[in-house]
């Protein structure tokens, strides 16, 4: 429950308490509805009674007394009948009035059974009744403070709910128009396509690249060197080389 449901019902519910003892008031000095008041008040007290005692008084024991009762009146109206002999009519006409004589015996049992409820005093009556109503009427403001709450927060949610809705909306519409935005733009400017010289130099080099991935050295293939070829290759000799003299020739 929220805040704001509480302080509202709590606001209420201290508003509607005048309008309670305001109400008690008047079932003491308006005289219809005092009489509203007793009478629903009466009501209610044998409702309430009814209910307690059936719930303290228990069925079974009940249904043996009325059956003991029908049971002793059908044995006193045997011995006080003289004995005859009946014919079938008569015979079908006793069991049919002894029927109607056992309703009437459990009936009569079933009246005595039921307890006697005392009825309130008048002052008793006012103001059960007054209380009653005036409780009824604070419950009513309270349901209605929850109900109201309850349909005031569904709103707002709808509510929310449109406003996201709304915005998806928009939010597609935009995207929608950029996109036919692009597609015209790329309609007025076309891609324009690679040249043939920078795609031959490419495959030319994608190729040259190729040829020199293929190329694998056989390590049984290579040939042996000498050492002193090796060397001679490898390490600068540190003599200075030697130039040799030609002969001069005489004057002629």
């Amino acid at each position: 429950m929220s805040l704001t449901l509480k302080v509202t019902s709590l606001f209420v519910r201290t508003l509607a308490k005048p309008v309670a003892n305001a109400i008690k008031r008047n079932a003491h000095e308006h005289q219809r509805f005092k009489r509203v008041c007793v009478k629903f008040a009466q009501g209610l007290h044998r409702i309430d009674m009814r209910m307690r005692l059936g719930l303290l008084q228990d069925p079974a024991v009940i249904d043996r007394q009325i059956k003991k009762e029908v049971q002793a009146a059908e044995a006193a109206r045997q011995k006080a009948a003289t004995p005859t002999v009946k014919t079938e009519a008569e015979t079908i006409a006793d069991e049919a009035l002894t029927e109607k004589e056992r309703e009437a015996i459990r009936k009569k049992a079933e009246e005595r059974s039921k307890p006697r409820i005392r009825p309130l005093s008048e002052q008793k009556a006012i103001e059960m009744g007054a209380n009653f109503v005036a409780e009824t009427f604070i419950f009513a403001v309270g349901i209605g403070v929850i109900v109201f709450e309850q349909w005031r927060q569904r709103r707002k949610a709808k509510n929310a709910r449109d406003d996201i809705r709304e915005d998806l909306e928009e939010i597609q519409n935009e995207l929608k128009a950029v996109k036919a935005e692009l597609e015209e733009v790329k309609a007025r400017h076309p891609e324009p396509a690679p040249s043939g010289g920078l795609l031959h130099f490419w495959k030319g080099n994608g190729k040259g690249d190729e040829k020199k991935d293929d190329k694998v050295v056989d390590p049984k293939a290579t040939t042996s060197i000498p050492a002193t070829a090796r060397t001679s290759t490898l390490e600068p000799s540190s003599k200075p080389p030697v130039i040799e003299e030609q002969p001069k020739q005489p004057p002629v």
